[in-house]
């Protein structure tokens, strides 16, 4: 079992969790038992990896991909927690069970990174799903909290219905449940409409066009911390999903890979044309997560060596630059406020009254944009290589005029933060200290990596094979 070492030691720390908030109400124990948790799991990485056997064959697969994927999601978990840790601090609502929901949400999101089976791989979604939704609606005093959590409510249960649907087509028409095994059977009408099935689930996930249309109400009514969840760890663990069986060399067919091509196009020309009309930071980040999937998926249709070092790259890149985004929000708002510090107006004046902070979120968004010396630069120009090497070149045009469209809205953010403060005052009137660490830490990534990229570039390298 030294391979599934990271998950045991998650599903033993919901269960630690559980016991530490029966015995003690106490935020600080809550988020501390849930930190070492995930920071447990993370260490044991190296463990898992030079693990001679296989741990539960058939259901998960935990080899160097996988665990990569595992690290990932625990480290940007972690990152989530504190910033959550500052954001609730105040609230008058009890406190503990958002490190608990966090902590059962990543449990499920890296058990579905590693699966090897439609069976596992449904009931990690869900599990992770589940959880989220709770997350979303935490703080029960909004009504926006409130509605955005049953829209994911209707709209998660709608797509795991697709999802369960064209797995069992699948099963009826290879026999398998193994995803490799399945998807290495022969195509018949029967398997297409399953993978089409699984397809609307996993674009729902995804956040990708034409299932897009929950992502900017979620995102606006989440809490900030629970939009920086859904924005990242979700979209990892189906990405890790989708690169795990693009490594197995199976062939989709014509028609998949032409319509994941239009959807790629979609997404990044709709996500980046709705965030001009926004004035909710929130909502532009969420139609901006849109263009950046559509991103992902032109360095996954490139496939090979090149193409899935660009697509985990960019993951890497875009969790950072979205955790510190919304953990700015959650910096300068306060679970114990109605509502957070997501208008354009509430960021107007940043440099005069919080100029730290305003430097931070000045380089994630010229990362976002692409704009050196930021690490979202070397993401992109990764991303190119990757299409051009593959001669995808209607999937690269859109991505260089989509990304000229998205200059607008990154940079209009920055021009609100210069001009002189308004009337409105912050909701938060001052940046705890554990929030204050996270951004410099996340600035720190954004600009080191971005004029330094060979250290990670290697690591990704090394675990990609």
């Amino acid at each position: 079992m030294m391979p599934a070492a990271p998950l045991i030691i998650l599903a033993i720390a919901v269960a630690v969790l559980l016991a530490v908030i029966a015995s003690r109400r106490s935020h600080f124990a809550a988020t501390g038992t849930a930190g070492f948790g995930l920071l447990a799991a993370l260490a044991s990485l190296p463990w898992a990896m030079h693990a001679a056997a296989p741990a539960l064959p058939g259901l998960f697969t935990f080899d160097s991909v996988s665990l990569g994927f595992i690290g990932l999601i625990l480290a940007a978990s972690a990152m989530i927690l504190v910033i959550g840790y500052a954001y609730w601090q105040k609230a008058k609502l009890p406190r503990e069970e958002f490190p608990l929901l966090l902590l059962i949400a990543t449990l499920g999101a890296a058990a579905l990174a590693a699966s090897a089976s439609f069976i596992t791989l449904f009931l990690c979604l869900e599990t992770m799903t589940l959880a989220m939704i709770g997350m979303i609606a935490y703080p029960r005093d909004r009504p926006q909290a409130e509605e955005a959590a049953l829209k994911y409510l209707v709209l998660s249960g709608m797509s795991s219905a697709f999802i369960l649907f064209g797995i069992g087509l699948i099963e009826l028409a290879t026999g398998s449940l193994g995803l490799a095994d399945a998807l290495a059977a022969p195509a018949s009408p029967i398997m297409l409409a399953g993978l089409a099935m699984i397809g609307v689930g996993a674009g729902f996930k995804l956040s990708v066009v034409p299932f897009h249309f929950w992502v900017p109400d979620i995102y606006a009514g989440a809490p900030a911390p629970t939009g920086a969840y859904v924005a990242v760890i979700a979209k990892i663990a189906v990405m890790a999903v989708l690169i795990r069986v693009q490594a197995t060399g199976v062939t989709l067919p014509e028609g998949v890979v032409t319509a994941i091509t239009a959807a790629a196009i979609l997404s990044m020309l709709i996500g980046n044309l709705l965030a001009l009309l926004q004035q909710n930071f929130k909502r532009i980040l969420g139609y901006s997560s849109i263009a950046h999937l559509g991103y992902l998926l032109v360095a996954w249709l490139a496939a090979g060596a090149v193409a899935r070092v660009a697509v985990v790259f960019y993951l890497v890149t875009y969790a950072i630059t979205m955790i510190g985004a919304f953990g700015v929000i959650a910096a300068l708002s306060s679970g114990a406020a109605g509502r957070d510090a997501d208008q354009l107006a509430d960021l107007r004046g940043m440099f005069w009254t919080r100029p730290a902070l305003a430097a931070v979120l000045t380089f994630l968004l010229l990362s976002l944009a692409g704009i050196p010396p930021a690490i979202g630069f070397i993401a992109k120009m990764y991303i190119f290589a990757a299409g051009i090497h593959t001669e995808l070149w209607l999937l690269i045009g859109t991505m260089v005029a989509s990304s000229v469209i998205g200059l607008f809205y990154y940079l209009n953010v920055i021009i609100v933060m210069a001009q002189r403060p308004g009337e409105q005052a912050p909701l938060a009137a001052a940046t705890a200290w554990s929030s204050r660490a996270a951004m410099a830490a996340l600035g720190a990534l954004v600009l080191g990596f971005g004029v330094a990229p060979q250290p990670l570039i290697a690591l990704l390298k090394a675990i990609l094979g």
